[in-house]
């Protein structure tokens, strides 16, 4: 984190508008650790603002890029392949795309079914564990600005990333771009109202202004993939938790005893039946 600092120049900011509408109008939420989180006043969305002047360059180095598990469990990789079958569903082409694949293991595992994949990746990190599985295809380029074929995959995956993008609006638009008609965006990405968020406030684990700079909800994801043109969306949320961290430095914060905590496994196990789990799984369809 040190060499991060003194080359990205950390502490430098600069302020935006809503990635969604273009407003430059907000409310003011709560700050943390210096960071401002942001409430458009026209569309909704959250946002951090002022962001780091720097940000793109900051997650070309910072760890959060290569992040993941260095070996793989058995359950690990049966829900890997479950979501591949969900892939497997928009297969005419055999090319499938992952937008910030981390430490490839979605790839390598789409590589063993047949699939010719691809990564967008800028991470150093990320890309050397990308080279050591074996993927070749890779667009060493921001999310916002990679390019592609017009209608080349058949699929494209963005697991926990838009969060970390300056413009998830441009983003999704390429990703539009790239994909077939008819084709699949699946992606997933942090409930700003979720009940872990409202219950944790500013301390919530997912609340990291230096990293986490745009925060969906169910109501904003739609309204960002229909801007862009996706159709046929489908939001669902799961999983429930009581974490609070801090991040500079980073330290996990003890939780005091909230009167929910006792049903913390039973509310995890039900609340995929609302819209207040803290992460969102999203299906978009390309219009055929």
């Amino acid at each position: 984190m040190g060499s991060c600092q003194s080359t990205c120049h950390i502490e430098e900011k600069v302020h935006t508008t809503c990635d969604l509408c273009g407003a430059a109008n907000y409310d003011v939420l709560f700050e943390k650790e210096g960071f401002r989180h942001v409430c458009c006043r026209d569309c909704g969305l959250v946002f951090v603002n002022p962001r780091l002047k720097f940000h793109e360059q900051f997650q070309r180095v910072s760890g959060t890029g290569a992040m993941g598990e260095d070996e793989l469990s058995t359950r690990q990789i049966n829900r890997i392949c479950r979501e591949l079958a969900i892939f497997g569903n928009y297969r005419k082409l055999n090319h499938i795309l992952e937008i910030g694949p981390g430490k490839g293991w979605f790839l390598s595992t789409a590589g063993l079914l047949g699939w010719e994949t691809w990564a967008v990746e800028i991470n150093n990190e990320a890309i050397a564990n990308l080279v050591n599985k074996g993927i070749r295809r890779i667009i060493t380029s921001g999310a916002e600005k990679f390019e592609a074929t017009e209608g080349l995959f058949d699929a494209i995956r963005l697991w926990d990333v838009i969060e970390h993008l300056e413009s998830p609006r441009a983003c999704l638009l390429r990703a539009y771009t790239s994909l077939r008609p008819g084709g699949l965006l699946r992606l997933s990405t942090t409930n700003f109202n979720s009940l872990s968020r409202m219950i944790n406030g500013p301390e919530w684990v997912y609340l990291n202004g230096s990293d986490h700079i745009v925060l969906f909800d169910p109501v904003t994801i739609v309204k960002i993939l229909e801007s862009v043109g996706f159709r046929k969306i489908q939001v669902r949320t799961r999983s429930f938790n009581l974490r609070k961290k801090l991040y500079h430095p980073e330290q996990e914060l003890k939780t005091a005893f909230h009167p929910l905590k006792p049903f913390r496994k039973l509310i995890d196990e039900t609340i995929g039946f609302t819209n207040l789990g803290h992460q969102m799984i999203v299906n978009a369809v390309k219009d055929s």
